[in-house]
């Protein structure tokens, strides 16, 4: 019995050294940049793992079982949040990758990291239905009528919020590019 236990234990330090990064990179970008609660759903990830060591039965690589973990408490997170108090979530990842690859243009990552940063204020200043509702669409990909299920909203609702979320986001766009210009000419 214990020999099976200690196998288990150094199958799950294996996954857990090879994908811990790698998943707490793609929980922090989801949750808004906090990096608290980033924390907190890499952990349960992780245990959730632990604990499914014994029925995985690797149909998939473990890569593609550990992200399938993720992504499930990622929308428990998000349904939990969504209807109680309305947590964010940040929208866009590609800068990450970008950043990654050598041959991008410096000044290039630069412009998108200004513009990313702008995107990031404007977030800030949505309400956290409206941050969630645009994460879960635009940087998730997911249909109104995923978002709709997850959220306990019809699909008419939530395309309804997802425009009034989407005017806001511009908006609040629009006022920071107008600020950043003022505060360029000074």
């Amino acid at each position: 019995m214990s020999g099976l236990r200690e196998e288990r234990e150094q199958r799950f330090i294996k996954i857990y050294h090879s994908y811990i990064d790698e998943i707490y990179q793609f929980i922090y970008l989801r949750t808004g940049f906090d990096s608290m609660l980033a924390e907190d759903l890499t952990q349960e990830i992780f245990l959730a793992v632990y604990k499914g060591l014994l029925t995985f039965k690797g149909l998939c690589s473990e890569r593609t079982w550990v992200y399938h973990i993720a992504k499930n408490k990622l929308n428990d997170f998000y349904r939990t949040q969504y209807r109680s108090k309305f947590e964010f979530v940040e929208m866009n990842d590609r800068m990450t990758e970008q950043i990654e690859d050598p041959m991008q243009d410096l000044q290039e990552n630069l412009v998108r990291m200004l513009e990313q940063e702008t995107v990031h204020t404007c977030l800030e200043r949505l309400s956290e239905q409206y941050r969630i509702i645009l994460s879960l669409k635009y940087m998730d990909g997911r249909s109104v009528k995923e978002i709709a299920s997850l959220i306990g909203k019809t699909p008419k609702a939530t395309e309804s919020l997802l425009q009034r979320a989407k005017k806001s986001f511009i908006s609040n766009y629009m006022d920071e590019v107008r600020r950043e210009k003022c505060n360029e000419e000074e």
